[in-house]
């Protein structure tokens, strides 16, 4: 097994951390902060558990993206936290509603050394725990001992093998909720309204989506993969890949991408915008990998 195979098959099965680098995080505050923000999330807030971070949707009124976050507790204060290219738009988006509401955002600083720790290696640390990669993690605010540093390559093989959709790759301002899975795990359908929950409730109750995201594998170049179209075996376009790297696991590419929900093909052509054919993608299940 390569050195890489086996650094990626340890931060699996033992875990690791990775530095956050730029988010985008709103502190949240005022008499007000509970009620206005569970009617702008897609998850109740109510739920929320002292330590513990709770993913969430923050919507259009036609039920599309504007971000995909966590939220947490901090005192008296709620904090949000998403994708750092996303910190202009989601102040700016949180402070549409606030009319005549007793709340106030404060658009927070990055901290260089703030951390993730995942796996097992987080047991004992300190912090808000939060599943970023799938798993049981935590954030720290400074580097921890003794556990694996993963590398920006090593963490985006873990995502994608685990299908995390990730803003800029598989999210976008048109991305709707159910087609990239995130009504599973940031959607509660029950609690009540909040901008853009009739699109999504009635996508759940009656609808159905034109394309969902999936997982594949392939022998084809990840570079030129990450943006290219897939082709079934009738010649017609099924979809696009949005994500791709090398597994040396598994000695393949891997990737993530959006196929249309009438398609029942496993198997795609990986053609780049030019026509010319990369390869050949076969779809498969999340976890790609399994402990």
């Amino acid at each position: 097994m390569s050195s890489g195979a086996s650094r990626l098959s340890h931060l699996r099965s033992h875990g690791g951390f990775f530095f956050l680098g730029a988010r985008a995080r709103v502190r949240v505050t005022g008499a007000d902060r509970l009620r206005y923000l569970n009617g702008q999330l897609s998850n109740d807030l109510r739920t929320l558990q002292s330590g513990e971070a709770l993913p969430a949707l923050l919507l259009t009124a036609k039920g599309k993206l504007c971000a995909d976050l966590f939220v947490w507790m901090d005192g008296e204060a709620l904090v949000i936290d998403a994708e750092g290219s996303l910190k202009e738009s989601l102040l700016a988006r949180l402070e549409r509603y606030a009319v005549s509401d007793d709340v106030g955002f404060e658009l927070l600083g990055d901290d260089p050394q703030q951390c993730h720790v995942f796996g097992s290696s987080h047991n004992g640390a300190t912090g808000v725990r939060i599943r970023r990669l799938g798993v049981a993690g935590i954030d720290v605010s400074q580097t921890p001992n003794n556990v694996v540093q993963a590398t920006a390559e090593e963490v985006e093989l873990l995502r994608i093998e685990r299908g995390i959709p990730r803003w800029g790759s598989e999210l976008s301002p048109d991305t709707l909720p159910q087609e990239a899975g995130l009504d599973q795990l940031a959607v509660d359908f029950k609690k009540g309204c909040y901008v853009g929950q009739e699109v999504v409730s009635r996508i759940h109750s009656v609808g159905r989506v034109n394309r969902r995201l999936c997982g594949f594998r392939g022998d084809f170049d990840p570079v030129k993969g990450s943006a290219a179209r897939l082709v079934g075996p009738d010649g017609d376009r099924a979809g696009r890949l949005t994500s791709a790297a090398y597994h040396p696991e598994l000695q393949t590419t891997i990737s993530l991408g959006y196929i249309q929900t009438q398609s029942v093909d496993s198997t795609f052509s990986v053609v780049d915008q030019s026509g010319a054919c990369l390869g050949q993608a076969e779809r498969t299940q999340f976890p790609m990998v399994s402990l």
